[in-house]
């Protein structure tokens, strides 16, 4: 395959017409990952604990800013991979799980700021 077809066909895949439901849908997972690191920091402030087995060590030294860019570099790739691969019933299927995984842990997060 030439580098054009390679190229055009990149394009086909990222300037595809997102159906408004599967773009809130990342749109929400992106700002829920941001709102869970944000909730997390605040616990942890206040003596709470991050669960989180590949951020936790972060957190447990106070590198909150390595802590935010693992955390960025652990979500992006798979969004790009959910928004390029939408079409697919899997890549749907996990678009919603990751939905309400998110859903529950902001609910999880919001019940210990309040109790």
């Amino acid at each position: 395959m030439s580098g054009p077809a390679i190229a055009a066909r990149v394009k086909d895949v990222f300037v595809a017409d997102v159906p408004p439901q599967a773009a809130a849908a990342i749109i929400f997972i992106w700002i829920a990952s941001f709102l869970d690191y944000y909730l997390t920091v605040f616990q942890v402030a206040h003596g709470g604990l991050e669960l989180n087995p590949i951020l936790a060590p972060f957190f447990h030294h106070l590198e909150y800013q390595k802590a935010l860019l693992v955390k960025t570099a652990l979500t992006f790739p798979g969004i790009c991979v959910l928004s390029a691969f939408f079409r697919h019933s899997i890549a749907m299927r996990a678009i919603y799980g990751i939905l309400v995984v998110y859903a529950c842990l902001l609910v999880y997060h919001a019940f210990n700021i309040i109790a």
